[in-house]
């Protein structure tokens, strides 16, 4: 198991640092969230007191998925489950499991998809970039219209049901969903390979 060791001298112990108590929540456990509470957390000079991140599914690098399974999903290579470990942000900041779905800016809090508030003193908004379920154009197909000529949706959302074998695959948990939805419906054959996958 991976594991971080944390070396301290006599120097670093002497070495006053100032205390800042303001309340900072990171929403988004993005590469650019995690890059920034590294930061906070190992500056030398600074001691946070008051670090929150707001996420879906928490910290990352939980290792759901084997090396294999992760071809699933698209990486930039930014951070992986070695780096989490040797970070080890779980010992410096306050990971609140949920989804953001407000913010009161004369107030000072976050409204979290439980109702649960969260105030604070600096809010840094990092959710990164999220795919989406596509949104159908409305064109009728018969026709043979090119993209100029189909209507644009990019602006469009689709709010309506979701098909059971349909992923977007954002996190290592939605991976994990579609890996466990195809083995549950779907043929496997003697040497574990999908021979076909049954669609509802």
């Amino acid at each position: 198991i991976s594991y971080a060791l944390n070396h301290t001298n006599r120097k670093l112990t002497l070495e006053p640092k100032i205390t800042v108590n303001a309340k900072i929540i990171v929403v988004g456990a993005s590469n650019v969230g995690i890059s920034f509470l590294e930061t906070l957390v190992f500056c030398s000079h600074l001691k946070f007191n008051n670090l929150t991140l707001i996420s879906t599914h928490g910290l990352p690098g939980k290792k759901l998925l084997d090396t294999e399974q992760r071809k699933f999903l698209a990486s930039d290579h930014c951070f992986n489950d070695k780096d989490y470990a040797l970070m080890s942000l779980c010992s410096w900041v306050n990971v609140v499991v949920g989804r953001m779905t407000g913010i009161d800016r004369a107030a000072k809090h976050v409204v979290l998809s439980t109702g649960e508030i969260v105030l604070y003193d600096h809010l840094i908004l990092c959710t990164g970039q999220q795919y989406q379920v596509p949104c159908p154009t409305g064109a009728d197909i018969s026709q043979h219209l090119t993209n100029r000529e189909v209507p644009n949706s990019s602006q469009r959302r689709y709010t309506g049901k979701v098909p059971c074998n349909h992923f977007t695959l954002n996190e290592e948990e939605d991976c994990f969903k579609a890996l466990t939805w195809i083995r549950n419906n779907s043929i496997t054959t003697e040497d574990g390979g999908i021979a076909s996958v049954l669609f509802c």
